[in-house]
């Protein structure tokens, strides 16, 4: 493989993980945002406050990690791609 491919896809593995998190960022934010609304209304009756606020922390807990875990298997598969795209630049040589 030619080494001018090879950072083409060099780079195109760069923007492809810059998207993906940009993307997976976004979504979050909108997720976020729609998931408070019931929240919101809930939280104004008094005795179910303090629940609703409970509530609303465990599934932003568990949502904010399944959003990291994209981020990091984004993060991770860059990585694998850009060593393989590294050996075979050095192969290339």
């Amino acid at each position: 493989m030619e080494k001018t491919t090879i950072r083409h896809l060099q780079g195109l593995n760069d923007l492809i993980a810059d998207a993906v998190d940009a993307g997976v960022t976004r979504t979050e934010q909108i997720h976020r945002s729609i998931a408070r609304r019931p929240y919101a209304v809930l939280e104004r009756i008094s005795p179910m406050a303090a629940p609703v606020r409970t509530i609303e922390f465990v599934q932003t807990t568990i949502t904010g990690s399944v959003y990291w875990t994209i981020r990091l298997a984004t993060r991770v598969s860059g990585v694998v791609v850009s060593q393989v795209l590294e050996r075979l630049d050095t192969r290339a040589s």
